[in-house]
């Protein structure tokens, strides 16, 4: 959990249901503060979550007398929010289809660049219906339009951040944008207003009125809606917007120019990252003494669960394949790596090797003495178990104050054909970031949200996660 001065999240809500508990309790898990902001709710679902605030000095609630739309809800919520110093918001559902494992994620690019709105990306899971997915392409056409060009990956996500004193200071005064229009409008005024757009991928679920979903989305009044607000938008961007609208895109391409050669230094930087432990210096024998803390912790160390974000690099893809899910670890049972996204898979690692279950059915790897020997020094690596490595293996590593970082190189040159490194880094006794690597262009790179409040697995738990 991660606390903050600067940056909020703000969840409006209206008539969410039980759930809104839940996704609160979840929120805070993950960062705070947080502000939810009740639009006129008569379901008594915000009944929970004042009897939560009384013990919670983190969590805000602000309850408006009347529904007001999202758009409402989220500006009364800034409102608030600046006149008590924050600078920032994170604005996602109330209903739990925002993943609260990407918060950290999102506000760190956030406060890496404070001028800038960090927009959500989603990966849609496979239960979303198409209506809603092929839907959004006409918004998406748009608003291309609207900008002379790309810059908003989605305008309908409403997983963002805002700075705060422009989304008051361009929306607040203006009657639009109260409610579904909200999103879009916010996102391509601010652009008009010359706030950077920053695209980031976050997962969405996608839950349906029997598992307790709820949408309030008005078919024809709220599409009706957002076919004026793009009709007025691009009339003012025709009459009088576009040589603004010009001179910020090319700012923004300077600026994009200069990050491209920043992102391209630090992915040439991240991968020797490793090789620069690979020396004497940092050679860790079996009984390390530096690590024995470590190493007596990970004997007690509970079952831990994770959200994380998984990304592949490929010499022949420019961007990597993402993907999100759940990551489960216990010093007994092993490694589980559930992906919700783009597909619903699990990949266990464990004592007999890698076994890959889908939705209908599951498979164990064709035996390679190489894939098993990565697999067990991964579980090796994850215990802390340098007598066990130290066999095949030679370790490197470095602690700086809470932070570590774990290197190894398999001694056997076939299986270093097969995966050249394996680097683990976190902080105390999480992990935080697992790295496979093949070549310089072509590794496997996981980084794991902070876990959650340790708690053992339920039976149900292992039975679906494990083997």
């Amino acid at each position: 959990m991660t606390t903050s001065a600067s940056h909020v999240v703000l969840l409006p809500t209206y008539n969410t249901g039980p759930r809104l508990r839940e996704v609160v309790a979840e929120v805070l898990r993950h960062w705070q503060p947080i502000i939810v902001v009740v639009d006129g709710s008569t379901d008594g679902s915000e009944q929970p979550v004042l009897e939560l605030a009384k013990a919670e000095p983190a969590l805000t609630v602000l309850r408006l007398a009347h529904n007001s739309g999202k758009g409402a809800a989220v500006l009364a919520g800034a409102g608030v929010a600046h006149a008590l110093g924050f600078t920032h918001a994170l604005v996602m559902d109330a209903d739990g289809q925002h993943p609260a494992g990407s918060i950290a994620e999102f506000m760190a690019v956030s406060h890496r660049h404070p001028d800038a709105m960090v927009l959500g990306r989603p990966i849609f899971p496979d239960n979303i219906p198409a209506a809603r997915l092929h839907g959004r392409k006409l918004s998406v056409w748009l608003v291309r339009l609207e900008l002379l060009g790309s810059g908003i990956a989605d305008p309908l996500f409403g997983f963002r951040i805002y700075p705060i004193a422009p989304l008051l200071a361009v929306l607040g005064p203006r009657r639009g944008g109260r409610r579904y229009d909200f999103d879009t409008e916010s996102s391509v005024r601010l652009c008009w207003d010359g706030v950077p757009p920053r695209n980031l991928t976050a997962p969405v679920r996608y839950f349906s009125r029997a598992e307790g979903g709820v949408s309030h989305f008005r078919y024809v009044r709220d599409n009706v809606t957002l076919i004026r607000l793009h009709l007025c938008l691009l009339a003012e961007l025709v009459l009088w917007r576009w040589p603004a609208v010009q001179r910020h895109r090319r700012r923004w391409n300077l600026a994009g120019a200069a990050l491209t050669l920043t992102l391209l230094c630090a992915v040439l930087a991240r991968a020797t990252d490793s090789d620069t432990l690979i020396n004497s210096a940092h050679r860790l024998a079996p009984d390390a003494p530096e690590w024995h803390d470590f190493v007596a912790a990970s004997a007690h160390q509970t079952e831990l669960t994770a959200d994380f974000t998984e990304r592949r690099y490929f010499p022949f893809k420019r961007e990597p394949v993402e993907l999100a899910g759940e990551v489960r670890f216990s010093a007994t049972r092993g490694l589980s790596l559930h992906y919700t996204a783009p597909e619903d898979r699990t990949i266990i690692l464990d004592a007999k090797g890698m076994l890959i279950r889908g939705a209908a059915d599951e498979k164990a790897l064709p035996a390679d003495p190489r894939v098993r020997a990565a697999n067990d020094a991964l579980l090796h690596l994850l215990r802390f178990d340098f007598v066990e490595l130290e066999k095949d293996f030679e370790i490197f590593g470095e602690r700086i104050g809470a932070s570590w970082t774990l290197v190894i190189l398999a001694r056997d040159e076939a299986t270093r054909r097969g995966i050249r490194s394996i680097t683990v880094a976190g902080e105390a006794m999480a992990v935080r970031r697992i790295e496979l690597r093949h070549s310089s262009k072509q590794y496997v790179e996981i980084i794991a949200a902070p876990p959650r409040p340790p708690a053992a697995f339920t039976d149900e738990e292992v039975k679906r996660y494990f083997r």
